[in-house]
């Protein structure tokens, strides 16, 4: 039985892995990063402009990533960082028109695409996917926070 479970554990994370790799390739044939992807990619889809905080809570990213990212849009003209009154610390990332042009030309056909592959799932097979993904999302972190808790024995570390 743990074989059986071992073998879809790595089949599973393989998976995770090959389709992160897809949008990777992707991001590389465009001459951007993954987290400038994903930056656009979430400025596209709502158009509402985001903090730095929020994109990071969002895409589940270090901080330092997606600062780094936003310098290099900003750099290139593709997006400005908008101050909020009150808040001298965080800023709204707004796409430029330049950034918009970008945005349309590398996000929309990006998101047709993804569009095509899940028609190609029926709409229950749609709706198990995000389900089950979701609750083994949920298990997992509620196992993950067991181990990483300092007081557990089993968050150990081995150097020790």
């Amino acid at each position: 039985m743990e074989t059986l479970i071992t073998g879809q554990l790595a089949a599973f994370n393989q998976l995770y892995k090959e389709i992160d790799q897809i949008y990777h390739e992707y991001a590389k044939s465009k001459n951007i990063s993954d987290a400038a992807l994903w930056l656009l990619y979430s400025l596209y889809e709502s158009n509402v402009p985001y903090t730095q905080r929020e994109f990071c809570a969002l895409w589940h990213c270090p901080p330092q990533t997606i600062n780094s990212a936003l310098k290099n849009l900003e750099k290139q003209g593709l997006i400005q960082l908008d101050p909020i009154s009150g808040n001298k610390k965080n800023k709204l990332v707004v796409l430029t028109e330049k950034g918009t042009e970008l945005t349309q030309r590398v996000i929309t056909v990006l998101v047709l695409a993804e569009q095509r592959a899940i028609r190609g799932l029926a709409k229950e097979e749609r709706d198990q996917l995000l389900s089950l993904t979701r609750k083994y999302v949920e298990l997992l972190q509620t196992e993950v926070n067991k181990i990483s808790d300092p007081s557990s024995e089993s968050s150990m570390s081995l150097d020790k």
